[in-house]
This record gives C-alpha cells, sequence and structure tokens, in this order.
C-alpha cells in the first residue's frame, strides 16, 4: 500500500463539500476518529454521503487501508505515531482551518481515502474522506482549469483559480456578498 501527501489541490477535499460537489467527486462519506485521552485508542464514527456507493468491494477496500494505517508505527496507530508521520512528512503539511494539519493520499483500484491528521490531544485527530477515484480525479483535473462565469450565450466573462472568492462592492465601497467556490 501506497501512501503520499496531498497535493495542494486534493487538500480541500478533505472536508465536507456541498451536495454538487459530493456528487462529481464521488463522495462515498467518511471516517473520522481520534486516539482518546491516553493516546492509544481508537474511537471513530461514520457519515455517509451517498449509501448507494459503500459497496462490498468499498467496504473491503476502506477495512484494509484502515487496518494497515493502524499497524504499529502506521499513520493511525497512536497519536504519537501520528506526529512521528507527520515530522516525517513535511510535504504534508498545510494550513487548515485553525492549525497545521497533514495531508495523505492511499489508492486502491477504484478508490481514493484522503486522509486530514491533526495530533492534537483534545480533537479529532483524523478524517478519511472516500471518493470514487476516477470521478474526484476528473473533477481536480477540471478544477485546476480554473472556475468559469458565461453570460446567457454561453461566452465566457471571466475565471477565476479553483478556491478563489468573488466579492461584490455596490457603487457606495461596500462589499455586500463574498462567495467562495471550491
Amino acid at each position: 500500500m501506497e501512501i503520499r501527501a496531498l497535493t495542494q489541490s486534493e487538500q480541500k477535499y478533505t472536508y465536507a463539500q456541498s451536495m454538487q460537489l459530493e456528487g462529481q467527486t464521488g463522495c462515498i462519506g467518511h471516517l473520522r476518529g481520534d486516539f482518546g485521552g491516553s493516546g492509544n485508542e481508537f474511537h471513530t464514527d461514520w457519515s455517509d454521503t451517498r449509501e448507494q456507493w459503500k459497496t462490498d468491494e468499498f467496504k473491503a477496500g476502506l477495512a484494509d487501508v484502515i487496518n494497515a494505517l493502524r499497524e504499529d508505527k502506521g499513520l493511525l496507530h497512536s497519536r504519537r505515531d501520528m506526529s512521528s508521520a507527520a515530522r516525517q512528512s513535511p510535504d504534508a503539511a498545510f494550513m487548515g482551518n485553525y492549525c497545521t494539519e497533514y495531508g495523505f493520499r492511499v489508492d486502491t483500484d477504484k478508490h481514493a481515502f484522503l486522509l486530514r491528521c491533526n495530533p492534537t490531544k483534545g480533537d479529532y485527530n483524523f478524517y478519511c474522506y472516500c471518493y470514487v477515484k476516477e470521478w474526484l480525479d476528473k473533477h481536480i483535473s477540471r478544477a485546476e482549469q480554473g472556475i468559469h462565469f458565461i453570460d446567457p450565450h454561453y461566452k465566457e466573462l471571466f475565471r477565476i483559480p479553483d478556491g478563489g472568492k468573488i466579492i461584490y462592492i455596490t457603487k457606495k465601497n461596500k462589499s455586500i456578498a463574498c462567495f467562495d467556490w471550491l
């Protein structure tokens, strides 16, 4: 099993998305967990996104990935081992919502498992977002070309980078709306 650091384009897919993006990317659901007070426990819960894609093949692949990462010295073995893996993978670090987090990806033939790790005690220590690999990769490839805005005749007006923002300012120079796109 190969585990690698997430690319910058992949990092945003370790957070909840809109229903439209979840459908386009083939998001099946996510597993979140923590290592408890001792740092050696393993507590998890699962959230479905698209239950119809939670096939037996997917379930077996998820179990294989999580069990492999739970082995001694593995990323999900303990809080200490997660911290060690993070230190050994500085290219996996990215700024999360409020702290530095670490992102990793594991693929099977048909599925992609994107992990966001935070080895801080008292917080969820990991989220594993699960995708139909082909759909996720296709979506990321298209998103890297930017988000285009068109007129009613499908003529492109402008483009913003994936993850960009638009701020609408009134004639009185007041910002009344800000839109984020993923």
